[in-house]
């Protein structure tokens, strides 16, 4: 949990933040995992059994521990310097500079899926994200912002050297 929650405090001028998946991205494991250990503690307290405080504190603040670092490994992150896509290995963020192409299609719930392509030293890789409906459109400015300006200039400036094109 505490690798997750300063790799989260790490990223620096965050401009956008969703989670994805069922749910509104809720992580589903720690959530059941504690209703179980509250449906089990619930169940041994009525018949008047006696739980032993490690117990009873342990095993709910494992599940709290648990949902706090899924819920913020599982962050989608967009900042000034690129897309952090996930939290707790910051290294595999995107910067903006390496994207070379993109692509964008709606999704049946009403948002997009875009996909980047983007440099590295092994060649060339491929990012998927789901960007949730509410998100849309401050996603697509940004990118807009950060992508579409750089690549227009790109687009110029080679045809400028090859007007024949």
């Amino acid at each position: 949990m505490l690798v997750a929650v300063i790799s989260r405090l790490r990223v620096r001028r965050p401009l956008l933040a969703w989670r994805t998946g069922l749910l509104g991205g809720l992580p589903l494991s720690p959530v059941l995992f504690l209703t179980a250990v509250a449906a089990g503690m619930t169940m041994a307290w009525e018949p008047g059994a006696k739980i032993h405080p490690v117990l009873a504190l342990g095993y709910p603040a494992i599940g709290l521990f648990w949902f706090v670092a899924l819920w913020h490994a599982r962050t989608t992150l967009i900042t000034e310097y690129g897309i952090v896509h996930d939290v707790v290995r910051i290294s595999r963020a995107v910067p903006w500079g390496r994207i070379v192409d993109y692509s964008t299609t709606p999704t049946a719930l009403g948002g997009a899926h875009f996909i980047f392509f983007y440099r590295t030293q092994s060649g060339v890789k491929r990012l998927d994200i789901d960007v949730p409906d509410r998100q849309r459109a401050a996603f697509e400015k940004v990118v807009k912002r950060k992508l579409d300006d750089r690549f227009a200039f790109s687009l110029r400036a080679s045809y400028s050297r090859h007007p024949s094109r």
